[in-house]
């Protein structure tokens, strides 16, 4: 074989070895109950039913022990955040304690209570459904409750730190 030919040919193999990288799409992973250490708060991941999670662009994934978690992390409080590709909650209703049912963060209706006894503090829970959070709300007699949109989430949290500062 010619080197020339050698040449064009390795270049092909290369292009064909790393075009699956950015087809790929990732999706969420499941969260190790009682492993996974939250990249924001550094606390153990042990109520999945408020987890979040992030899949970087290289398909790095980063488990949150907390929705308030995630939303300071992206909104630059804390260490360095990461690129995202996709963000996931916890559906609430959907997961337990030690297992998870995520959703899209954008597709996710997002309940805020200060009685909502989250992981951080924060109070907040993830839902498929603006119905579910309000059953939810009722069921529990969270008055004055307000359902969110994540994109919501973050902008109120550019203004303050949903983890309250202790």
């Amino acid at each position: 074989m010619e080197r020339r030919e050698f040449i064009r040919l390795g270049g092909k193999a290369l292009i064909v070895a790393l075009l699956p990288w950015r087809l790929v799409r990732a999706a969420p992973r499941p969260t190790e109950y009682g492993v996974a250490v939250c990249p924001y708060c550094s606390m153990t991941v042990v109520d999945l039913r408020f987890a979040a999670q992030v899949v970087t662009p290289t398909g790095l994934v980063h488990s949150y022990d907390a929705i308030e978690c995630l939303a300071d992390h992206l909104m630059g409080h804390g260490p360095q955040p990461p690129d995202v590709a996709e963000a996931y909650l916890s559906n609430y209703y959907a997961s337990t304690r030690e297992e998870v049912d995520y959703i899209a963060a954008q597709e996710a209706v997002v309940l805020h209570h200060a009685r909502l006894r989250s992981p951080m503090g924060g109070g907040l829970a993830a839902f498929e459904s603006e119905a579910e959070a309000s059953a939810f709300a009722a069921a529990n007699r969270l008055t004055g409750a307000e359902v969110v949109t994540w994109e919501e989430v973050l902008a109120a949290g550019g203004q303050r730190p949903w983890v309250p500062d202790y």
